[in-house]
């Protein structure tokens, strides 16, 4: 009689598997224990990206925000300049008016050197100039508006009235002359 086990055959082949389920349970635990760290560390790595980017970040806001109260101290910088600067037109101008009083008296007193001339009055209102004085001769009043106008105290056409030699003066002509006085030209 022969005996055939089958029992073994089946034993046999049962133990066979066992070690190879055993090695695929492995490299699947090794695999994954793998797959684990390595999106561990992917994921390190990202988030020190992220650190990075928000540092510079907040680098870069806190430079911006330096740069924004420069531009606003500029801004206040410019306005104030603007207003200094209206401040000093405004002085200058007040300077400039205060001034061309003087000027317009002195190139009248230069004018009247010399000449048989005598001014009585001397009137400014509105840049308007009223000169009332009496003179021995014409020609004198006539070289007085030439030197008037030699010394740019007249820059416009005059108007000169020559009135009557009042009574009991014999040699006297009284005149007025009147022009209109523009300081910009003189200063």
């Amino acid at each position: 009689m022969i005996e055939i086990n089958l029992a073994r055959q089946l034993q046999g082949s049962v133990a066979r598997n066992e070690p190879s389920c055993l090695v695929w349970w492995l490299a699947t635990g090794f695999v994954f224990i793998g797959l684990g760290v390595a999106s561990w560390w992917w994921t390190q790595s990202l988030q020190q990206q992220l650190d990075a980017l928000l540092q510079e970040k907040m680098v870069k806001t806190q430079s911006l925000v330096r740069m924004q109260e420069r531009l606003k101290n500029m801004e206040g910088y410019g306005e104030q300049k603007k207003l200094l600067m209206a401040s000093v037109e405004r002085i200058s101008g007040q300077e400039r008016q205060k001034a061309w009083p003087v000027t317009l008296l002195d190139g009248i007193s230069r004018s009247v050197d010399g000449l048989d001339i005598w001014l009585e009055r001397v009137q400014l209102e509105a840049k308007v100039v009223e000169l009332h004085g009496q003179s021995l001769g014409l020609e004198d009043i006539g070289k007085f508006i030439e030197a008037l106008e030699n010394d740019q105290v007249i820059m416009s056409l005059p108007v000169v009235e020559i009135l009557d030699r009042p009574e009991g003066e014999l040699d006297a002509f009284s005149f007025m002359i009147r022009f209109v006085f523009d300081p910009k030209v003189t200063t």
